[in-house]
């Protein structure tokens, strides 16, 4: 089995499938073969009559080499939990277990994302913090210089330290080039508060393309 890293975040929507890929085009680009695995993907809709998971969809716009698989797919776009529900389907948390150890088999690295945050309800009686343990994973957390996400990031440390959850570091997505006076302190206040390794400070990119993806990624060492 290759190495795996789980990809989680301190809030929704705040740039943990652009990491994950950028991660991924990163490591390809380096020779390294990759996989990316999305245990519960919410939000799926359809296209030319076929049910499309938007965030495995993003990687094959961009690299159609690099394998993705999911292990529930949900049509609800709110937490996996809720999706469950409303789709009436009952998750089997061995189904991904072994999932993720059969497709990570295949490569040097597998990207493993989550959905919202640590504590963002995953499963029945299961919060994504939960997940990490019984996947046995150590995260990377997505953050943004943006006001009031020192707060958020502060937390979900401390959120995975109190749940034996080793962290691996953070990535800072979508650092502007104006920045504001908070944007601009944020990784230093950061620094004063906590501990943890920064691997890398993303810049905003407005058109991604696939090789300022791999530019700005191309630093960060797994």
């Amino acid at each position: 089995m290759g190495k795996t890293i789980f990809i989680t975040g301190v809030d929704t929507d705040i740039g943990k499938t652009f990491v994950s890929l950028g991660l991924a085009l990163s490591l390809k680009s380096k020779g390294y073969s990759v996989g990316y695995f999305k245990p519960f993907q919410s939000g799926a809709y359809e296209k030319n009559g076929k049910l499309i998971a938007p965030d495995p969809d993003e990687f094959i716009k961009y690299e159609s080499e690099i394998k993705t698989k999911y292990s529930y797919l949900f049509k609800g776009e709110v937490s996996p939990h809720l999706a469950s529900l409303i789709d009436n389907v009952e998750v089997d948390i061995i189904k991904v277990q072994n999932d993720l150890k059969e497709f990570s088999s295949q490569f040097n690295y597998t990207i493993i994302e989550g959905a919202g945050g640590l504590y963002c309800p995953a499963i029945k009686n299961n919060l994504f913090s939960d997940i990490i343990k019984k996947l046995n994973q150590e995260i990377i957390i997505v953050t943004t210089p943006a006001l009031g996400r020192l707060n958020h990031t502060l937390m979900t440390i401390e959120c995975a330290k109190l749940n034996n959850i080793k962290i691996k570091g953070l990535i800072i997505n979508k650092m502007p080039d104006n920045a504001t006076l908070s944007e601009s302190n944020f990784v230093k206040e950061l620094k004063l508060f906590s501990d943890i390794k920064i691997l890398g400070i993303i810049p905003e990119i407005k058109n991604p393309e696939k090789e300022s993806i791999i530019n700005a990624f191309s630093g960060i060492c797994l």
